[in-house]
């Protein structure tokens, strides 16, 4: 009968992330996944029976707490991958950037060069979480560093834990939309409030074929809801999609305006937005008006995301 060896037991609690200095909780489990590529390492005697590892990222992903602060949207919603002028931009450079996993058990893990990679969805309204996805950082290789380094990726800690910055403040209330001076869209409310979803493009930047940075290529801001308050005019006139001014050949950023979002004390704009689908239904158990989404529709390069 073997013995019970309790002090083994690794369950250690949650934790709470600094990212630059902006400290972050969350609402559920944390998770640190190392990212290896393996390669299978050939032979024609026995076929492959080894492998050879030829890139490495970690990952760091959980959904942060419906918390509206300035802190909370520098960390999560960064202007580098939302409002940016010219693409091809690396996130980190030659920049180290430590990202710290402060555990409950006072053991973590200190990154050395991280960046936030995937934005959380955001949902305004009430019945949902804020933040309505997992946000993601990925850590690369420190520059400076040789991939033989202790701290290559990262190094423990062992950091006590004080819960004394744990945010009090907690976001979600119903939420309304105003689109420009469009007709009609001047107090739209939703059925089922509104999200925001990211059509964020990143490529990797490797050396030696690792992954050691990524770079920006492209973001629009997708603003999805069932609307109650346009008539069924209204909407088919701010789509626009035939008449003498529409039709084939237009261009979505000729009817685009900035879309704010009110929620209580919270304020989002989604600039330069335009309709590019929606949906009617006939049908005895669902309302008319489906699902209508406003997406960025810009002239020139410029900002997309405002936030107070």
């Amino acid at each position: 009968m073997p013995t019970l060896a309790l002090d083994q037991i690794t369950i250690g609690g949650p934790c709470k992330i600094t990212d630059g200095t902006n400290v972050i909780y969350f609402e559920d489990a944390v998770k640190l996944t190392p990212q290896p590529v393996w390669r299978g390492i050939p032979s024609n005697v026995a076929g492959e029976q080894d492998d050879v590892l030829t890139d490495l990222v970690w990952k760091i992903t959980g959904r942060p707490k419906s918390v509206w602060t300035s802190a909370y949207r520098t960390a999560l919603l960064p202007s580098a991958l939302t409002n940016f002028s010219t693409t091809g931009t690396p996130l980190l450079g030659t920049s180290n950037a430590a990202l710290t996993v402060t555990g409950a058990d006072s053991t973590g893990f200190t990154f050395t060069r991280a960046a936030l990679t995937k934005m959380p969805n955001l949902f305004f309204g009430l019945g949902k979480s804020l933040y309505n996805s997992d946000v993601e950082w990925t850590a690369f290789c420190g520059h400076g560093k040789a991939l033989t380094a202790t701290d290559a990726f990262y190094a423990l800690n062992t950091t006590a834990w004080d819960q004394s910055d744990f945010p009090s403040s907690h976001q979600e209330a119903m939420a309304t939309l105003a689109w420009g001076a469009v007709t009609g869209w001047s107090n739209v409310f939703a059925e089922d409030g509104f999200m925001l979803t990211h059509e964020s493009k990143l490529e990797a930047i490797k050396q030696g074929s690792m992954t050691v940075d990524m770079k920006v290529t492209g973001y629009r801001g997708m603003l999805a809801f069932n609307p109650q308050q346009p008539t069924t005019t209204q909407l088919l006139t701010a789509f626009n999609l035939q008449g003498a001014s529409g039709g084939p050949g237009i261009r979505r950023s000729a009817n685009a305006a900035d879309a704010v979002i009110t929620a209580g004390s919270l304020s989002f704009t989604l600039k330069s937005a335009g309709l590019r689908t929606g949906v009617f239904n006939f049908d005895n158990k669902l309302n008319r008006h489906g699902e209508f989404a406003l997406v960025t529709a810009l002239t020139t390069p410029g900002t997309r995301l405002v936030m107070s």
